[in-house]
């Protein structure tokens, strides 16, 4: 892919600025970037609001006609309000996304020069960076990384759960921005769980025709938990339909259902408008885009309802499924199309990866290595050629990877080294062969304890035997 310079109107009135000066709300600035793109889309800054995290937060909106408003799910709605108030609304446009600014570092502390892009993962927003435990104790990696002298901005996207292709094109304008801003040539990404994916299609090129290109403009991309070699969770353990079923709007329960069709209460129901399909409301396109088959290295627990038919696709007892590879095919089969495609020349690559499976009110993945979500082999894979600077496998899970102090750590020391040096093969292949070994006890039961109740023989009903543990997200 050539890679063409950027050309950019300066802004040296907004470059670093700081919280103290940000605007009240309000279309102060105006700004109109490029939008890189082969069409004569621009993208305009709307407005920018101070953030109760210090620093700024400033709307984007990309006029692109290819971005459209994307139909929610009661459980994808934005829910932090000063991400709600920022946006205007609780289900914004996707050609809308926000700009969150940490502040200037401390007086002091020299400033490095490459600034810092966090995109954060499914059923987020750039607030999980500042709180990732979720439960007000405000101890994130834009925190440690600004005290460490660190430029640091994180995006929102407008839905949550969006196609990562919109994600990709949010990404590029924020990037674009972002050196606009700073004067800085390069930024540096981090991507946690489904972000990852999205800032490995800008890193790869992986784009449609009317999107951004990558224009040089990334010197270092960190993965950290993302889904590299696919995910198949939903698939693998059918017994979380039964607790996505109904019409809770919680947002632990933000994620597709596997089953078009289910049996509940002693008769068959149509779920298809709750799954991963495109046809009908399409709540959750981005995660059809993150689906691969692992049956192959870690078997589907026998102990699952329908485990067979939904995996493959078919009529079961309770259920009918168009299987996983029906949709891996709807999705673009995006993995193996980033498996194909190398990371772009220039950009250095870091893999974090954790393999703790204890993640508190979710399905943990026990089939094999895991960080309780995603199996540590997916986390992992990268294509051929990478650049790859530094591989490290934690003993966290998927969410602590980000709110335990080391992992933000190691995700600080990978930016800070200014002579990182390239991973040998035989490392990679030593940490890829450990990480494929099932475990002993890989079927670990179904994911939700079923209680058979009383109705038409082989009718199974969503009557819990224990509270569910089964609260899917991330």
């Amino acid at each position: 892919m050539q890679v063409s310079p950027v050309h950019l109107s300066p802004t040296p009135s907004l470059r670093r600025p700081t919280a103290a000066a940000a605007p009240a709300s309000g279309p102060a600035d105006q700004v109109v970037l490029s939008g890189q793109t082969a069409s004569t889309e621009r993208v305009q800054v709307v407005h920018r609001t101070p953030s109760r995290h210090g620093g700024w937060i400033e709307l984007m909106r990309d006029k692109n006609p290819n971005l459209i408003q994307r139909n929610f799910h009661p459980r994808t709605t934005q829910r932090s309000p000063e991400v709600i108030a920022a946006f205007g609304t609780d289900r914004p446009h996707s050609g809308d996304a926000l700009l969150h600014y940490a502040g200037d570092p401390p007086p002091g502390v020299a400033v490095k020069p490459t600034p810092v892009l966090l995109v954060h993962g499914a059923s987020k927003s750039a607030e999980f960076w500042w709180d990732p435990k979720e439960d007000g104790s405000n101890q994130g990696l834009p925190q440690l990384l600004r005290e460490q002298g660190f430029q640091v901005y994180a995006v929102s996207f407008a839905h949550n759960q969006d196609d990562q292709f919109f994600w990709a094109q949010q990404i590029a304008n924020a990037s674009e921005r972002i050196r606009a801003l700073t004067g800085a040539p390069q930024i540096d990404l981090v991507g946690h769980s489904k972000g990852g994916q999205a800032t490995r299609m800008y890193c790869s090129g992986v784009a449609h025709d009317w999107m951004a290109t990558n224009q040089g403009d990334v010197r270092r991309l960190v993965l950290v938990a993302a889904p590299n070699g696919g995910i198949d969770t939903m698939f693998r353990h059918p017994s979380t339909n039964y607790v996505l079923y109904g019409d809770s709007d919680s947002p632990r329960l933000n994620a597709p259902m596997s089953w078009e069709r289910m049996v509940a209460w002693g008769s068959m129901r149509d779920t298809s408008a709750m799954g991963f399909s495109s046809e009908g409301p399409d709540h959750w396109p981005g995660q059809r885009q993150m689906l691969a088959r692992w049956a192959h290295r870690f078997p589907v627990p026998m102990s699952e309802p329908d485990w067979h038919t939904t995996y493959e696709g078919g009529q079961g007892f309770v259920s009918y499924s168009k299987g996983i590879d029906h949709y891996i095919q709807e999705g673009g089969n995006l993995v193996e199309r980033l498996h194909k495609t190398p990371i772009l020349p220039g950009i250095q690559v870091a893999v974090l990866a954790g393999d703790r499976a204890d993640i508190q009110g979710i399905v943990n993945e026990k089939g094999g290595p895991s960080d309780g979500l995603l199996y540590l082999e997916s986390a992992l894979k990268m294509p051929r050629g990478t650049e790859l600077i530094a591989q490290s496998v934690l003993h966290l899970n998927h969410k602590s990877l980000v709110s335990d102090r080391q992992g933000q750590q190691w995700i600080a020391d990978v930016l800070a080294d200014e002579s990182p040096q390239r991973v040998p093969d035989k490392v990679i292949e030593q940490a890829i062969e450990a990480a494929s070994k099932p475990l002993a006890d890989g079927d670990s039961g179904p994911a939700v304890p079923l209680a058979l109740t009383p109705g038409s023989p082989g009718s199974f009903s969503p009557g819990l035997a224990t509270p569910p543990r089964v609260l899917v997200e991330f």
